[in-house]
């Protein structure tokens, strides 16, 4: 009996074709429509379910690949795996050809071990069940480029009549287990969720907090493309925004190289065919204004003749177009939204906002192009670039990637509050933005003294004969931001106390 095509992983982003068939096709980053109207106007033979060897037809976002092979050990009948469309130079064939060529080797993440692509930086959760060696000996790969490329639909015919067909009967289907679902055992804490915020110095400082956060206090919903943990209007604020060290950023699966391709191509105003949008055509290629497109250059020319204006704001979303796609259509959405420019002792910084943000892969690489971007800007207008505020509408985790492991390593292992140089490892006490307080007991006067200060500079005395006096106006005068700090400065507080009523040392 012919094995037929059921998806055991994300069956609603799926197009099944004949369930028969024996070879599986990826569009990439291209939509499915759009590949489903240049493959019917080229040969309608291909997608037609009574002629054609094509079970199946996905996209692969994203972190997609691993749950495409499991897919594929569960639908063993699959022979040959056929990419097309725009991969968007981040490398998912390449990836692909890697696996089937030098399989996976034994890596850790934050000593948990993953399976890595040989080659690359792609990782994959250490399942048992999962047969990469099945996989790599039946499974054939073609790759053949772009919609646009020449004849593309009868290069495809043509494929589909060459491949050969498996002469030995098909294999036990394997089952491999991905968590579908937040754990059972998830319990997240008490908080407002729509208004957490993070400050800290680098990107991968930010990225990390935010990681804790979600999984500590996000909340479990069901979207209609899958469950997710989830924050609201989660708010980063990026103070110093550089590079991170290579080898800090691979400690957490990412790769620096991929980052910095990604911020050629997040400028870049051509947008690929075949697909709905790109960041850098909605910045520099698609809305019009006086016979110019390009809103950066737009932008950094108002700053020059104005470096205090607030004016200097970008929207990416087309409210004539995006309002009828997004999650439950075919038409792809901006996920960024909008851009404000705005200087701030005389450092040009950038508030960007998105609608929706997958934490676990796409925030650390949206974070690098806005880098690249702000550089731009602030290069063009003459002004030092500032910090990154990034606020994401939708701040999300789920619980199928299969990073979702990393993630929970993340939060249990998160146990001070300290910042952490990531060349060296060290970690050093976290300043508050707001100051720091030197706290004294003055026996004569018999009063407490905590002198707030900035820079070394006095910013308010208080005085007070209990700790709590002092507690109740430095809240009142919001002269404390960090809850670790808050915590330190009870303390000293107590301890002077003690000391003026002859309780405890100095």
């Amino acid at each position: 009996m012919t094995t037929r095509f059921e998806a055991l992983y994300y069956p609603d982003l799926l197009h099944p074709v004949n369930p028969a068939g024996d070879v599986g096709i990826v569009t990439l980053w291209s939509p499915f429509r759009t590949v489903e109207r240049v493959l019917d106007e080229a040969s309608p033979a291909i997608l037609d379910a009574e002629r054609s060897r094509v079970a199946v037809v996905s996209n692969l976002y994203g972190d997609g690949m691993f749950a495409m092979f499991c897919n594929l050990l569960f639908n063993p009948q699959i022979r040959h795996l056929i990419a097309i469309g725009q991969d968007l130079g981040l490398g998912a064939a390449t990836e692909i050809r890697a696996f089937l060529a030098d399989g996976l080797e034994d890596t850790t993440l934050l000593g948990q071990p993953v399976k890595r692509i040989r080659g690359t930086e792609r990782v994959f959760p250490d399942v048992p069940e999962f047969d990469v060696e099945r996989l790599r000996a039946t499974l054939a790969f073609h790759e053949l480029g772009k919609l646009s490329s020449p004849r593309i639909g009868a290069r495809i015919e043509e494929l589909l009549r060459e491949l050969p067909r498996a002469s030995e009967p098909t294999a036990e289907r394997v089952r491999v287990a991905i968590p579908t679902a937040v754990d059972e055992d998830h319990v997240y804490q008490p908080s407002e969720a729509t208004a957490h915020q993070v400050v800290r110095r680098g990107p991968l400082d930010c990225w990390e907090e935010l990681i804790v956060r979600v999984i500590r206090f996000g909340r479990p919903i069901e979207l209609s493309n899958g469950p997710r943990l989830e924050l609201l209007n989660a708010r980063a604020v990026i103070t110093q925004p550089a590079d991170d060290p290579p080898a800090a950023l691979a400690a957490f699966g990412f790769d620096l190289d991929r980052f910095r391709a990604y911020q050629e191509k997040i400028v870049q105003p051509e947008l690929p065919d075949g697909i709905a949008y790109t960041y850098g055509n909605r910045l520099r290629g698609y809305f019009e204004h006086d016979g110019a497109t390009d809103t950066l250059a737009t932008v950094a020319a108002k700053l020059r003749g104005d470096s205090r204006t607030r004016g200097a704001f970008v929207s990416l979303w087309d409210s004539s177009a995006d309002l009828a796609g997004g999650e439950d259509s075919e038409v792809a959405t901006p996920c960024l939204t909008t851009l404000f420019f705005r200087t701030a002792e005389d450092r040009l910084t950038l508030t960007a906002t998105y609608r929706a943000h997958n934490l676990l892969t796409a925030w650390l690489e949206n974070v690098y192009g806005l880098m690249a971007i702000q550089r731009r800007v602030a290069a063009d207008a003459g002004i030092e670039p500032g910090s990154i505020t990034v606020i994401s509408h939708s701040l999300g985790i789920d619980p199928r990637n299969p990073r979702y492991a990393l993630a929970r390593t993340i939060a249990n292992r998160w146990q001070r509050d300290d910042d952490v140089d990531r060349d060296t490892g060290k970690s050093s006490l976290r300043e508050d933005p707001n100051g720091y307080f030197v706290v004294t007991a003055d026996i004569e006067r018999r009063l407490i003294v905590a002198d707030h200060r900035f820079g070394g500079v006095l910013v308010k005395r208080y005085e007070a004969e209990r700790a709590v006096t002092i507690e109740q106006r430095v809240s009142a005068d919001m002269a404390v931001s960090l809850v670790s700090h808050a915590l330190w400065l009870g303390r000293e507080l107590t301890r002077k106390e003690q000391l003026l009523h002859g309780k405890g040392p100095a």
